[in-house]
């Protein structure tokens, strides 16, 4: 069995187009379960859910990592699909899914993510985000939060989510390399995302400047809980030389040990 795993915070606006598009998948609806995680929603995201989702649960561990591990925790399958509330899946997507994972032998996979109410700011934002891809020839994948799947027993050999809300994905990424998953960036296996969170080209970096910082440089989790930041990057400035070199420094060497130079 496939199980999709949907965290979900407020999203009334979006959610039911994402569970319509997953109904209507074009593999047999009794292959794939979809688990709603709802973290406490106080719009009608919950009402929305519940007639068309096989399960909406209560997330109990923080952060948006902590929601898919709560997904994840809950599910009855043996591959464990990841999206986001506003997102929505082609018809073909999980059969796509569930043939690389099946019978091409690969532990993880993932596609393009799209946008289907594209702005500017947000084409230049993704069009940056491409450099991922200049890693896939050294074997790492970063893979996003709305658009992966991976066999459970390999999820769970290499750890699960963290209770985070930053780099979450890229923090699962590190770790599935790190226990030597077998994944492929399949160009069939495309998700169209929203890009409302992207109004801002300055306050995404900012975001994951932050994210980066605390993730190599502090090394503190709940440094990575704050989503989103509210307009100030949470640094000590009198010492940010200093510590920004140290953060290269150890991007270089997370980077080094992907590409087998480190």
């Amino acid at each position: 069995m496939i199980s999709v795993i949907v965290p979900a915070l407020n999203e009334e606006a979006t959610i039911l187009d994402c569970l319509e598009s997953l109904v209507a998948q074009s593999i047999p609806r009794g292959t794939y379960e979809i688990i709603v995680v709802d973290g406490g929603s106080s719009d009608r995201t919950r009402e929305y859910a519940k007639p068309v989702a096989d399960r909406v649960i209560s997330q109990k561990r923080a952060g948006i990592g902590g929601a898919r591990g709560d997904g994840a925790e809950a599910a009855n399958g043996d591959i464990l699909v990841f999206t986001d509330a506003d997102t929505r899946h082609p018809p073909a997507w999980l059969e796509t899914i569930q043939e690389v994972l099946t019978v091409g032998g690969y532990d993880v996979c993932t596609g393009p993510v799209r946008f289907y109410d594209p702005t500017f700011r947000s084409c230049l934002i993704r069009g940056w985000r491409q450099y991922y891809l200049l890693l896939h020839p050294f074997g790492f994948y970063w893979l996003i939060g709305s658009n992966f799947a991976v066999k459970k027993d390999v999820y769970i050999r290499a750890g699960g989510h963290r209770d985070i809300s930053i780099l979450e994905d890229y923090d699962l990424s590190l770790r599935l390399f790190d226990a030597h998953a077998e994944c492929i960036y399949d160009r069939r296996i495309v998700a169209l995302t929203s890009a409302r969170r992207m109004k801002s080209i300055l306050g995404y970096a900012e975001l994951y400047l932050t994210g980066y910082y605390h993730y190599h440089v502090t090394g503190r989790a709940e440094g990575l809980l704050k989503y989103p930041y509210s307009g100030t990057i949470a640094l000590r400035r009198s010492a940010l030389s200093n510590d920004l070199k140290s953060a290269l420094k150890k991007i270089n060497n997370a980077w080094g040990k992907v590409i087998g130079y480190g």
